[in-house]
């Protein structure tokens, strides 16, 4: 019964989907959305009862599904009544889910190591649950409200503002015209203060200093020499040398043009003495003419159209840095910036929220900046994201998690920071999900069971519903929001997919040092043809790739069936999500070099340049093992085949974390799913879907600083 719940509530969560994806419904008022919806679950139930023939308990369903969807809309009255019932039926499905996977865990159990295995199983399979509601809970909240609360600005208060631009090693021909933006900005009392951070090279800064002489008195620079803190440090030194009369302090980053009415569209909300911050979402130029660009694009895009909307709904947002205003008054109170954590803005604001204050997000661009052209670059930014992450669930899990330790927030906004900084996880566990994948591939090509929970029959279903229908949302989301085509919402899927394997090293990077070095890569020739340098930038990810691809072909040709054909169909969407690195490798390879991006190339913004030691460490290691298991593989492929494989190889997982929900698999078999992060991303990301990203962010959910 449990696995007919599942499968029933599977198939109309993905029947639901797409019902959603109907313009203008999602957000449809209830007296068009209820019978809609209504309709979805009777056609859903009718092909349920002609498959089945069990009438009445598929009735009973249906029934449990309209329930749940009524309790749902009652406590979220701001959503759509598809919004609310969507919710309902997938968390129905993973809940059916999980009680099927407990039954078999713990009543088929057949020794002590069959017990611990499945019960880790388990455990990951909850995770990749909570990360999955969590990306659906975040593309609802935002997709399915008819309206969006607004906070008033008071166009008549103009205090002093210090726009503050921290800069390392920027070319002039880049930084110059994030100056002469910001000459233009349209605010009465204003001081921009350049900051260059240890930039090595005196000829460097002192061009810079003489473009800030030459746009006026408004400019003031700062050189600071063997400044220890990074931009934290650096922004902080700065702070102290602003006039006491400064009450606003805001940041751009050195590659930012910035709108002319940004100050004025934005400052008014400080007039609110509760309001600490103010953010505005992070947007790019100059992307449109590539593909892997617009992918790009979008997959940063999800996280200030998705994840931001729907944190700021219960006042958790976070301060992403970039485009951001914050009260000198607050950022004095929590101490400034924290120099110890890589992504100090996010970690900041939850300081600032934990003494009560708001964060207002006003989702209008006002600035434009420039993404990493170099994949290279795009992996050490991500992992700085997600190793900020990390640092932050370390310092302030108490906070987040413990009764008595969050000061004043809510639990809305202790929610918000716990699940926005460990959906970056959804890609360990992702990692996770490929191992076992491997391992259980191994194993059924040398005819041998894992002594861990195994699925069979109609079980086989639930990954691909599961998967196919967290992947469509994510994407759908993305495209719903940003406005993009199916093409580019499926590259941005790609981007996070690519950037699964360095979160995952950020992680562990994260929980094994506090103070952890940044990424380092293999130095890159420019001399090297693009190939080889693209794989240079994947080599792991494209190894894990190539393996996940030896594996399902082995298992398959071993072990021929259609469960094995299901498991290799798994495997090889895994081998997929890691290819994806391979991809933007290559593609980032082939972006027109024009002259702005020539000049941009050399920007420690695009190359991520950061003092680092070691932390690519741990892909050597895992490549290897990686790389023995495929050998292993091949070996196997070429052995002689034996006369009858057991009935059930294959243990049964669930869905990765990212934008699907977790899921056994007939054969016993696992299924992990990947997540944008995020990230949504990825992440997030992930994320992220899950989001993505898981997201998706939305990968993990990204925090982008």
């Amino acid at each position: 019964m449990l696995l007919h719940a599942a499968l029933f509530f599977a198939f109309l969560s993905l029947v639901m989907t797409v019902g959603a994806m109907l313009p203008g419904v999602i957000r449809a008022r209830i007296w068009i959305a209820l019978p809609y919806g209504l309709v979805l679950v009777a056609l859903s139930t009718v092909l349920a009862v002609f498959v089945t023939q069990q009438v009445r308990f598929d009735v009973e369903l249906a029934g449990a599904v309209v329930l749940t969807g009524v309790v749902a809309r009652s406590f979220l009255r701001q959503w759509s009544w598809l919004g609310a019932q969507i919710l309902a039926t997938v968390t129905l499905a993973t809940l059916a889910y999980l009680f099927y996977a407990m039954a078999i865990t713990y009543t088929v159990a057949r020794s002590p190591v069959y017990l611990v295995a499945s019960s880790l199983l388990l455990l990951l399979e909850l995770a990749a649950l909570s990360f999955s509601i969590s990306y659906l809970f975040e593309i609802l909240d935002t997709l399915s409200r008819s309206s969006e609360p607004t906070h008033p600005a008071d166009e008549n208060y103009l205090p002093k503002v210090a726009v503050q631009v921290p800069a390392y090693n920027e070319p002039l021909e880049v930084l110059s015209e994030t100056l002469k933006a910001l000459a233009a900005v349209d605010y009465p009392e204003l001081i921009v203060q350049v900051v260059d951070n240890n930039t090595p090279d005196p000829a460097n800064w002192n061009a810079v200093k003489a473009e800030c002489e030459k746009l006026g008195p408004r400019f003031q620079f700062m050189h600071l020499e063997n400044w220890p803190g990074y931009k934290a440090g650096a922004l902080n030194e700065a702070t102290r040398r602003l006039p006491e009369d400064v009450q606003i302090i805001g940041v751009v980053d050195s590659d930012y043009v910035v709108k002319p009415n940004w100050l004025r569209s934005t400052v008014g909300h400080f007039a609110d003495p509760k309001v600490a911050f103010v953010q505005t979402p992070q947007n790019y130029r100059d992307w449109s003419d590539d593909q892997y660009l617009r992918g790009l694009y979008y997959s940063y895009q999800y996280f200030f159209e998705i994840t931001m909307p729907a944190r700021a709904h219960r006042n958790a947002i976070i301060f992403a840095g970039t485009m951001g205003l914050i009260r000198r008054k607050v950022f004095d109170e929590i101490g400034g910036w924290n120099p110890d954590v890589v992504t100090e803005d996010a970690e900041a604001s939850l300081r600032m929220l934990s003494r009560g204050y708001s964060g207002i997000y006003v989702p209008k661009a006002f600035g434009h900046g420039l993404m990493p052209l170099s994949f290279d670059g795009l992996k050490k930014q991500r992992f700085r994201w997600a190793l900020g992450g990390v640092q932050i669930l370390r310092l302030h899990w108490r906070r987040m998690l413990l009764p008595g330790h969050g000061e004043r927030l809510t639990i809305a906004q202790r929610i918000h920071y716990f699940l926005g900084n460990v959906q970056w996880f959804g890609d360990v566990l992702m990692t996770c999900f490929t191992l076992l994948l491997l391992a259980t591939a191994a194993s059924t090509a040398m005819h041998h069971q894992l002594p861990i929970r195994s699925l069979t029959g109609l079980a086989l279903g639930l990954p691909i519903a599961f998967l196919a229908s967290g992947l469509l949302r994510a994407v759908w989301a993305m495209k719903l929001k940003t406005g993009c085509t199916w093409r580019d919402a499926i590259a941005g899927l790609q981007v996070w997919f690519a950037l699964s394997w360095v979160v995952t090293l950020a992680c562990i990077r994260g929980l094994i040092r506090f103070h952890s070095a940044f990424l380092r890569t293999p130095k890159v020739n420019d001399g090297e043809p693009s190939l080889v340098r693209a794989f240079r930038a994947a080599q792991t990810e494209t190894i894990i790739a190539a393996a996940g691809l030896v594996a399902a072909l082995a298992m398959v040709i071993r072990a021929p069936s259609f469960a094995t054909m299901a498991i290799a169909v798994l495997l090889l969407f895994q081998a997929f999500v890691y290819a994806n690195a391979s991809w933007a490798g290559a593609a980032a390879e082939g972006i027109h070099i024009t002259p702005l991006r020539r000049a941009y190339r050399d920007s420690a913004q695009n190359t991520g340049a950061r003092p680092t030691s070691g932390a690519d460490r741990l892909a050597v290691p895992t490549a290897l093992v990686v790389t023995a298991l495929a050998l292993f593989l091949l070996f196997s492929v070429a052995a002689p085949t034996p006369p009858s494989p057991p009935e059930n190889p294959l243990p049964s997982l669930l869905s990765g974390p990212a934008q699907s929900s977790p899921s056994p698999s007939a054969s016993p078999s696992p299924s992990p799913s990947s997540s944008p992060s995020s990230s949504p991303s990825a992440s997030p990301s992930a994320s992220p879907s899950g989001s993505p990203t898981a997201s998706p962010s939305p990968k993990p959910s990204p925090t982008p600083t």
